[in-house]
């Protein structure tokens, strides 16, 4: 099952619909101000929830949906916490994320989080904006030219990643260790029309960005 959520960060529209539409979820959370954007992509979300505190509660009875969630402000997780926990109960085999960068850096490295949430549920997660596409990496993942997002390839350790191999990229590994305060996983580009990744121990993000 394929779950698409939609959250409270910056989003281009355009972009996303399109998105979306090529994506193709079986179901969608729309977490608080994520609603909005549901609105403006025509999308009737299957899920509501959050405190909204950054989206009039009110715009809820706009829409059909019959599960509706609302959280008070104080609570112990963010609506796209909240979002991720209910797309794992739903049985979500991928999720889609939209609407998770922006200008609030601490969301972001919290919604990054959620993509470990995820992976550690066995689940394959992305985070989307038109400029990039972060996810946690198995280990072992293929990568092609002709799918990848942008030109550029970053790995980028939590905290640590041992073992890490590349195979046809510009800037091969051979069982390497990876930190984060080292930045040597930065700007990496596939030289072959496929490349291999693999690491041994610890947790990877992937992120492909364009220039």
């Amino acid at each position: 099952m394929k779950i698409l959520i939609l959250t409270g960060g910056d989003m281009d529209t355009g972009f996303a619909c399109s998105y979306i539409k090529e994506w193709q979820p079986d179901r969608v959370i729309a977490a608080d101000r994520g609603l909005l954007y549901a609105k403006k992509c025509s999308i009737v979300p299957d899920v509501i929830l959050g405190d909204f505190d950054s989206c009039d509660s009110s715009v809820m009875e706009e829409f059909t949906t019959e599960e509706k969630v609302l959280y008070p402000c104080e609570k112990d997780d963010t609506d796209t916490g909240l979002a991720m926990h209910r797309a794992v109960e739903m049985g979500a085999d991928e999720i889609l994320m939209l609407g998770a960068t922006g200008t609030r850096l601490d969301h972001v490295m919290g919604n990054i989080g959620q993509l470990v949430f995820a992976a550690n549920h066995g689940i394959k997660a992305e985070i989307v904006d038109p400029c990039n596409r972060i996810s946690v990496l198995p280990p072992e993942y293929k990568i092609q030219k002709e799918a990848q997002f942008g030109k550029y390839i970053s790995l980028i350790p939590i905290y640590e990643a041992k073992g890490v191999t590349l195979k046809g990229f510009r800037y091969p590994l051979n069982d390497d260790t990876l930190v984060f305060h080292e930045s040597w996983g930065i700007s990496n580009e596939l030289e072959d029309e496929e490349g291999w990744i693999y690491h041994k121990q610890g947790t990877l993000l992937l992120i492909e960005s364009k220039d």
